[in-house]
């Protein structure tokens, strides 16, 4: 696990009284300098692999080792990955050991003779290791340094908790320890991907949330944790995105993932009974709150202004000048709430929500201490209670043949079609393709078609709140958000028909 502070917090991380109390020994300090190596078209990172030659003291070591591979159930916030070392004579990569069998498929040959040093990280490392309890061992690294590649660099300014015996929750035990007492934010990125970032200056991209893969064999427990697991892995993978303001879909996609993530727990909450559990949860709201002004004005901003400075054709009717007026409004006005987002994400009550939801799940508690009849049931086979939730979500959808003509009846219908889909969505590996796959084809686009309909009055409410702003243009790209939002909404009633003929999977 690794979390960032602040340079001038990282000096006072090994001497926290919490942590010398559970130390086993005193912290060594030792600089370290890492090369790293690729292909000029990056052909080992496309396999999932970074290959580094790192110097410490008087030793080299080589080390090939695997991005995050840990799993959508995997625990939040924790990275797992594979490694292999071996001793070589210098800085330079030792392409023979790469012939071992052990690390056969994972360096291409033909990047062989095509290694070069692509950046390097330089920085100074404190280790302690932590002994919460006797079967319990956790090294705690603290980096202060940087990577560097070419003229670019950026800072290492972080803290990495290493599991060595135990039990995972232990991580989110002593992050929290370390989270009360100095501000640190989670980190997703590996130096080695942070590296790569500087070296192509590729901006971070939004990550969708991976497929679950439950199946049968899957009990409630098992089920409850993978998902809600799911949904703050992804919320923590656009962190990155949204942080970095060149992609408003960072932003959606941690608004997704709180959203998933609350709609798991209102299916679970009876059986879970925990009011901790409860607690984090609501909080997770209210951060998702304080995110949605940003992309309110986000619809109106890459929705409707930019498509429209972009195609000449499209905004034929509005003056060009008074069309970038209007766009530099809405850009001054939508930079409040982006800065509000932004302080939202990197509070400490956002870090200490997901530390602490994760270290509730990895403890489980709530399975350990369930009664007789919940422990029986949060035992079973997830099987057993997923066909009559999704079927609660369909009744909840109404009989009726047509959608709601109103904009507020398509909205609440955008709604429970939502919560429908994210929760066919946690499901759907219980059931086979033959089923899932008509479903989700017709759901999908009605979906969209909706969620259009709905950025729509979204985006026109946002323009009507400007001030300062051209009646007369205003009025016009109001015109073409109407015009836009019709044929979305005749398009409606076919998708709503199509899908209605669609026999549910778990039936």
């Amino acid at each position: 696990m690794k979390l960032h502070a602040a340079p001038a917090d990282l000096a006072r991380v090994a001497l926290l009284p919490g942590l010398l109390a559970i130390a086993d020994g005193p912290a060594s300090t030792q600089r370290l300098r890492t090369a790293y190596f690729d292909t000029p078209d990056l052909k080992l990172a496309a396999n999932g692999v970074a290959l580094r030659v790192r110097q410490e003291g008087e030793r080299f070591i080589q080390t090939l080792k695997t991005v995050n591979s840990a799993s959508p159930g995997d625990s939040a916030a924790v990275a797992v990955r594979r490694e292999w070392d071996w001793i070589v004579g210098g800085e330079a990569v030792d392409v023979g050991a790469l012939a071992d069998p052990s690390v056969a498929g994972l360096v291409p040959a033909t990047a062989l003779d095509a290694l070069d040093c692509l950046f390097i990280t330089d920085f100074r490392r404190t280790t302690l290791l932590l002994r919460p309890d006797p079967l319990t061992a956790v090294e705690l690294a603290v980096d202060d340094g940087g990577v560097y590649a070419g003229g670019n660099s950026l800072p290492v300014s972080e803290v990495e908790l290493e599991l060595k015996a135990g039990k995972v929750a232990s991580l989110f035990d002593l992050a929290l320890t370390l989270q009360t007492a100095i501000p640190m934010r989670i980190g997703t990125e590996s130096k080695a991907e942070a590296g790569l970032r500087l070296v192509t200056g590729r901006a971070p991209g939004p990550v969708d949330a991976e497929p679950l893969g439950l199946s049968p064999l899957t009990t409630v427990a098992e089920a409850y944790r993978h998902i809600l697991r799911q949904a703050l892995r992804q919320f923590l993978a656009n962190e990155s995105c949204a942080l970095a303001g060149g992609d408003v879909e960072g932003l959606h996609r941690m608004r997704v993932a709180l959203r998933r993530l609350r709609i798991a727990h209102r299916l679970f909450a009876p059986l879970v009974a925990s009011p901790e559990a409860d607690r984090l949860v609501e909080e997770s709201r209210g951060l998702a709150k304080r995110l949605g002004p940003a992309r309110g004005w986000d619809v109106l901003i890459s929705g409707v202004i930019d498509p429209l400075l972009a195609d000449p054709k499209a905004a034929s009717d509005i003056d060009r000048a008074a069309l970038e007026r209007l766009a530099s409004l809405a850009r001054s006005a939508g930079a409040g709430p982006a800065r509000e987002a932004m302080a939202a994400i990197l509070a400490p009550g956002c870090t200490a929500m997901v530390l602490g939801l994760a270290a509730w799940l990895e403890h489980g508690r709530w399975m350990s201490e369930a009664d007789g009849d919940r422990r029986a049931t949060l035992s079973a086979s997830v099987t057993t209670l997923a066909g009559g939730w999704l079927s609660a979500r369909m009744v909840k959808l109404g009989k009726t043949a047509k959608p709601p003509e109103d904009a507020k009846g398509r909205d609440k219908l955008r709604r429970r079609l939502r919560t429908l889909r994210y929760t066919a969505d946690f499901f759907r590996g219980l059931y086979p393709e033959t089923g899932t796959l008509p479903f989700f084809a017709a759901l999908e686009p009605l979906q969209a078609a909706l969620d259009a309909d709905q950025d729509a009055v979204t985006g026109a409410r946002m323009l009507g709140s400007l001030t300062g702003a051209d009646p007369k243009v205003v009025g016009a790209v109001a015109a073409w958000i109407d015009r836009q939002s019709d044929k979305r909404r005749k398009a409606v009633p076919d998708l709503w028909k199509r899908f209605r003929a669609v026999p549910p999977f778990w039936s």
